[in-house]
């Protein structure tokens, strides 16, 4: 199957639009979570700076099956392979069961020695509480994950809009479920972050259930229903091939970058319980731009692995240039929106005026990482869905073991300053990032081609 015309700005936006807007609402229950819990009291939100990162790396390292999902089954729907996609949507969902039950089972089992690896510097109460909350979190694993595979099918066959629907949803699901619970509305008692866990059970359980339900549709570009040959649509052992193939890197990358991750982590946390508070408020505001670039990513993932299974190599590369010019106009937004009134934007999430004064500057500083980070999400992204996984591996094995833990030491404990140099290392880690990812894509590395090829060069297989 051939390209059947240039991708547009447009047509990237068009797609885009409703990823960012799920993005966003995403990030809306997070927001919605550390907001409520920052005006509960400072223990709660203390505690989500160990068990925040916790949870989101063992949701990201584990979800690492969504890219592979994007990929193969975009490739199948480019190719107008519909018995292929429906075989890539089935492996991913039995994936995202296996892992969600041992994933699961196991954090909750571990959910003490994983807090007690951050230290004891906030103290035995915020110790207890992020373990509560994380033994109520963890073992819903097979529904996040369950979530994470349909929604990814849906997108990878172009549908964005569905899972736009599913989020506003969610959203209201763990909004009004978040001020019942965490406050105590209603006859319930006050459970504080034990609470905000629940809720963010209850809206993970309804988007796996509405998002398999879409996917159950019979006719669909892609769904879990075989149609009129059931035969050709068995999940068989080269499926989970292909699936895996993607998977294994972008798992290695996310366990590396997760690894650094966690580290820098620990320099936040070693600062004391002020600062682990300031800095959860900061994640929370700067989650709204990183998960648009998020949204855009999804887009040009969607896109460059449609237009490689369609074999136009050159409109791939174009489709993901366009998304990333779009995210760096949006997050450079975002940046302006940081400098210009970061105060206002913390007292959204945190009352005391010391953690205000503390989290402002940074926040300000902040703006300065939004366009690099804009380009680095999406071109990896990109590059996940063309199947180069192992080129985005080694970019993270160097970025976030290497650049990231380097330059946070020296600007943390060389030059002491705290919980702003620890937001200057990560802003190091995402400009190199940038220029990477920038010139690895212009060669066309990740697509098979390079920068003086032209349309006719072949794309690499997504395995």
């Amino acid at each position: 199957m051939k390209s059947d015309g240039a991708v547009s700005a447009k047509a990237v936006l068009l797609l885009a639009a409703p990823a960012v807007a799920n993005s966003l609402l995403q990030t809306l229950v997070f927001v919605v979570d550390r907001a409520v819990l920052g005006h509960f009291d400072d223990t709660a939100i203390a505690a989500m700076q160990i068990a925040g990162p916790l949870s989101w790396t063992l949701f990201s390292v584990f979800g690492s099956f969504a890219v592979g999902t994007i990929a193969v089954v975009g490739r199948a729907v480019g190719a107008g392979d519909r018995a292929g996609a429906v075989r890539a949507a089935r492996a991913s969902v039995l994936l995202a069961l296996a892992l969600g039950a041992i994933v699961g089972a196991l954090g909750w089992l571990l959910a003490g020695p994983m807090v007690d690896a951050f230290g004891d510097a906030a103290g035995p109460v915020v110790r207890d509480v992020a373990v509560g909350y994380l033994r109520v979190l963890l073992p819903a694993m097979p529904a996040f994950f369950l979530g994470f595979a349909a929604i990814s099918a849906l997108q990878a066959a172009g549908d964005t809009r569905t899972p736009l629907a599913i989020g506003v949803a969610t959203n209201v699901v763990n909004l009004v479920a978040n001020w019942v619970l965490v406050f105590g509305h209603f006859g319930f008692r006050p459970m504080g972050a034990t609470g905000s866990a629940l809720g963010s059970v209850l809206a993970a359980t309804l988007e796996a259930a509405l998002a398999l339900a879409v996917l159950s549709r019979v006719g669909a570009k892609v769904s879990l229903r075989a149609g009129n040959d059931p035969a050709t649509a068995r999940v068989d052992r080269r499926t989970f091939s292909a699936l895996l193939g993607v998977t294994y890197g972008s798992f290695g990358e996310r366990v590396v970058y997760h690894i650094g991750y966690l580290l820098f982590v620990r320099f936040v946390t070693g600062l004391g319980g002020h600062a682990m508070a300031a800095n959860q408020s900061l994640v929370a505001i700067e989650s709204v731009c990183f998960l648009t670039a998020d949204g855009f990513g999804v887009a040009a993932g969607a896109l460059v692995a449609q237009r490689l299974g369609a074999e136009a190599p050159e409109d791939a590369r174009r489709a993901g240039w366009i998304a990333t010019a779009q995210c760096a106009f949006a997050l450079g937004v975002c940046g302006l929106v940081f400098a210009s009134f970061p105060a206002v934007l913390v007292r959204l999430f945190v009352t005391d005026a010391a953690i205000v004064a503390l989290a402002t500057p940074v926040l300000r500083f902040a703006a300065l990482a939004q366009i690099p980070m804009a380009i680095g999400v999406v071109l990896a992204q990109s590059t996940r869905a063309a199947g180069a996984t192992r080129e985005a591996f080694a970019v993270s094995l160097a970025s976030a073991l290497v650049v990231r833990i380097a330059a946070t030491y020296v600007f943390v404990r060389v030059l002491g300053l705290g919980l702003l140099g620890v937001w200057m290392g990560s802003t190091v880690d995402w400009v190199v990032r940038a220029i990477v990812y920038g010139v690895r894509w212009q060669r066309g590395a990740a697509l098979g081609i390079s920068a003086k090829d032209g349309p006719s060069s072949p794309a690499r297989s997504p395995a």
